[in-house]
């Protein structure tokens, strides 16, 4: 039973670090394609990874990656105000 549990955790420790493996490379190669964290996390999901792993993989955490998410399907600006007409 606990051969079993080593195997599933180190398989899972295998499993995240070629999945940061792949980003990295995919990153270095094609910049255009996964430039910022929200990109990479999409690439992490696109092969696999569940968002929250893939948020750890980035060394971030899912909740900023929640937030990111949630202000680019509203659209939200930089930061910066709209100048006066």
């Amino acid at each position: 039973m606990t051969d079993d549990l080593n195997e599933a955790l180190w398989l899972s420790v295998i499993g995240k670090a070629l999945a940061y493996l792949c980003v990295q490379h995919v990153s270095q190669n094609d910049p255009g394609r996964v430039g910022s964290l929200l990109d990479k996390v999409q690439f992490l999901e696109g092969i696999g990874v569940p968002k929250g792993d893939a948020a750890l993989i980035l060394g971030s955490t899912s909740a900023s990656v929640a937030t990111l998410q949630s202000r680019k399907k509203k659209g939200a600006a930089n930061g910066r105000k709209k100048a006066k007409r």
